[in-house]
Order: structure tokens, then sequence, then C-alpha cells
């Protein structure tokens, strides 16, 4: 795979957990919902934590709130990048 994918992919990776853990903190400090850049971020964010919100059904909808949903995704995300990693530089070794 050509550098310039595998810098692009580790972008896009790092973008997605960096959005990901500003929803789970502004969640976790009960900021405002409808302030402007909350709503931009988790409007950004729900497909994403879509798939897991079944754990979070009980959290409530105000106020402090720990969804488990982005942690649990960041964590994927993190995996998936250490996994990409660990190929791209068994490809490279296998080249000398």
């Amino acid at each position: 795979m050509q550098p310039r994918v595998q810098r692009t992919l580790i972008w896009i990776i790092s973008a997605l957990i960096a959005l990901l853990a500003a929803r789970g903190v502004l969640l976790l400090m009960a900021a405002d919902p409808l302030h402007p850049f909350v709503r931009a971020i988790t409007w950004l964010t729900q497909p994403l934590v879509w798939p897991l919100a079944w754990l979070d059904r009980s959290q409530p909808q105000t106020g402090v709130r720990f969804e488990r949903a982005p942690w649990l995704i960041i964590l994927d995300l993190l995996l998936l990048s250490a996994c990409l990693n660990y190929i791209w530089r068994r490809k490279e070794r296998a080249r000398g």
C-alpha cells in the first residue's frame, strides 16, 4: 500500500478518535445540548455511535451521561490502527 494512502487512513482514524473523545468528554461534563458546538459534535458522531446505542439506552437524556459506545468505538479504532500498523511493517520487512 502506498505511504500516502497509509497516512490518509491514519489521519481519518485519528480524526474519528478525536471526535468520539470530544463527544465522550462533553457528555461527561454535562455540556449544554443546545450549544452549537455540542450539537455539531453530537451530529457528526451519531452515525458512528448508532450501532452501539443499545448499550446506552438507560442513560439520561440530559445532565451527566456516561455513554459507553464512544469509548468502545475508540478502543476498536485503536485496535484497528495497531493491526494496520503491524501489517504495514511486516510488508516493509518482507520487501527488505
